[in-house]
């Protein structure tokens, strides 16, 4: 098994998976077909042997799609009994109420999955006029 690198563009994420589970998605996931999109990261996981995960979460936007395909492979890391430990660290921009909402979601949901929420200040150019 190797590291899984997938380089993002505007509408898909950079991946970033190690074997040794340390785990990133950082971008937009903008896709018309995010099963397909997804597999990659699924299949992988599926073969993943470790104990503990960091998995870090920094999406600047999802559609609702994107959202439940991220959701279910949270589930898929949950379900591995070989992973003693899961942790989630939930990146949010600080007015991003949403996407802040969707990961506290995410947590209820999940049994053993540990989840730290890290606010991102906004780039004060981003707020000029």
């Amino acid at each position: 098994m190797e590291n899984l690198i997938i380089k993002g563009n505007q509408t898909s994420p950079t991946v970033t998976f190690s074997i040794d589970g340390k785990l990133k998605i950082q971008g937009r996931i903008i896709t018309d077909n995010p099963v397909t999109s997804f597999k990659p990261l699924f299949d992988w996981i599926a073969e993943l042997k470790c104990k503990k995960v960091l998995f870090d979460i920094e999406i600047d936007y999802m559609n609702t799609s994107a959202s439940m395909q991220l959701f279910s492979i949270l589930e898929l890391l949950e379900s591995k009994k070989e992973i003693e430990t899961l942790k989630v660290n939930w990146y949010y921009e600080e007015d991003d109420e949403d996407h802040l909402e969707t990961g506290h979601i995410f947590e209820q949901k999940l049994d053993r999955t540990e989840f730290t929420y890290i606010r991102l200040a906004g780039n004060p150019q981003d707020k000029m006029i």
